[in-house]
């Protein structure tokens, strides 16, 4: 879980880089990252920035802190997503610096940013739309590592006072909605998702597609526009790309159900490998004769599957891990599932003691072949948890599911001897009137 504060810099922006970069937190400087300039000389580049568009006073940076829970994360993979972060906001106009400390009990990242743009000289202002798109896209990063995301009634209020302000700024800036009318033109003028971008790109938009988030840098805003957040799931990579090669039969698709549109690529002709492309010369003779013979290019079109597909495929998989899971262990019933839980339990509590004294380790380390191989053995001990975290889990569900088929049995084997019982009434009822006769 990592947890943002911001921190406006009006004066003495060199101390704060020298904190950032402190060798002794830093481990000799292994934890310093750089965009848009160099670690060493980061200070000096920024006020290079600043007398060339003559902006040398007022808000000279931000400084953003990015710490974790414990041991949460190792120190590189801490400074990687701060990186990430940095990158995301403000990598394509601003100087920043991404500096990891290890000496305290969390690890976490001292973020410095030039307030002013190498590129055009535009200031960054840390407006509330700007904080909360801070806090979004680190909660976004969070949960596509595995990490936590602080979740309490304060917290979440926060969260949705953020996206309502988010949501305001993309429905209301006028600025945003010139960028959302030229997307939705490019769709509707292109013939392919390759010339879609060319279009964008020819009106002087910057693209960063990653097959998974589609982000633009547009000439009327000064930061990072993630499209399915700003405007919504018609701007994914894939619905973008559905709305270029199905047009009508998307929105039709689309309106046609309340839920999210899923869609699925199918290859209709052969797909090429292009590693063997590459590497082999009897493949590529192969692929020429495909070519020849009409069964490339291959064409691709788009299937759509609903939300309840996707939980079915979930459930299917789950079902499939409870199986084996029985199977392996030759489970024969609730309470020799509980043992096994129990086991794998005590199994964990040891690994989680070695890891910490790795880390402890590592941390205390100066010899950087050593604490390769220290986090080498950290790695494999962690994908051990991990594995015993999934049997354990299977064994919840194992358990759940048993208790719940039990508590079926008994309703519907109480039902059935409320029935027999009625009938036999009926029945003591027909003899008795029979006798009366």
């Amino acid at each position: 879980m990592a947890i943002t504060k911001y921190k406006v810099i009006k004066k003495n922006l060199e101390a704060v880089i020298n904190y950032a970069k402190n060798g002794e937190k830093t481990e000799n400087g292994i934890l310093v990252s750089a965009i848009n300039c160099l670690p060493e000389t980061a200070y000096t580049q920024m006020m290079l920035t600043k007398k060339n568009f003559h902006k040398e006073g007022g808000r000279l940076g931000y400084h953003i802190i990015q710490s974790f829970e414990g041991k949460e994360i190792s120190p590189e993979k801490c400074n990687k997503i701060g990186v990430e972060l940095a990158k995301e906001l403000w990598g394509d106009k601003y100087q920043v610096i991404v500096c990891t400390h290890t000496n305290k009990n969390n690890v976490h990242n001292h973020i410095v940013l030039n307030s002013v743009s190498f590129i055009d000289g535009t200031k960054y202002h840390n407006s509330n739309v700007e904080i909360a798109l801070l806090r979004e896209t680190n909660d976004d990063i969070c949960r596509k590592y595995g990490l936590s995301v602080v979740e309490s009634k304060k917290a979440n209020k926060e969260k949705d006072i953020a996206r309502s302000r988010i949501s305001n700024y993309n429905q209301n800036s006028g600025k945003m909605e010139i960028i959302r009318t030229e997307i939705d033109n490019a769709i509707e003028n292109s013939r392919s998702y390759k010339e879609f971008k060319e279009l964008l790109q020819n009106k002087g938009y910057y693209i960063k597609d990653t097959g998974k988030y589609f982000t633009i840098t547009s000439p009327y805003y000064n930061r990072n526009i993630r499209l399915a957040r700003a405007f919504g799931n018609d701007y994914t990579c894939e619905n973008i790309k559905s709305r270029i090669y199905e047009g009508e039969l998307y929105y039709k698709l689309r309106d046609n159900t309340n839920d999210k549109v899923y869609t699925f690529r199918i290859y209709d002709k052969v797909k090429i490998d292009p590693l063997k492309l590459k590497t082999s010369s009897f493949y590529r003779l192969y692929v020429h004769y495909l070519y020849l013979l009409g069964k490339l290019p291959a064409k691709i079109h788009y299937e759509y599957r609903t939300k309840e597909y996707y939980k079915e495929i979930e459930k299917l998989d789950k079902t499939s891990e409870e199986i084996r899971l029985i199977v392996k262990y030759d489970l024969q019933s609730i309470k020799d599932t509980q043992e096994l839980k129990t086991k794998l339990f005590e199994e964990i509590a040891p690994l989680k003691s070695e890891r910490e004294n790795l880390w402890i380790k590592y941390n205390k380390n100066t010899n950087k072949l050593d604490k390769n191989n220290i986090k080498d053995k950290i790695d494999k001990i962690t994908e051990n948890i991990n594995t015993l975290n999934e049997k354990i889990q299977t064994c919840k569900r194992i358990i759940s599911n048993s208790e719940k088929g039990e508590k079926e049995q008994g309703v519907i084997g109480q039902r059935i001897k409320e029935n027999q019982l009625e009938n036999e009434k009926e029945n003591n009822k027909n003899k008795d009137l029979k006798r009366v006769r």
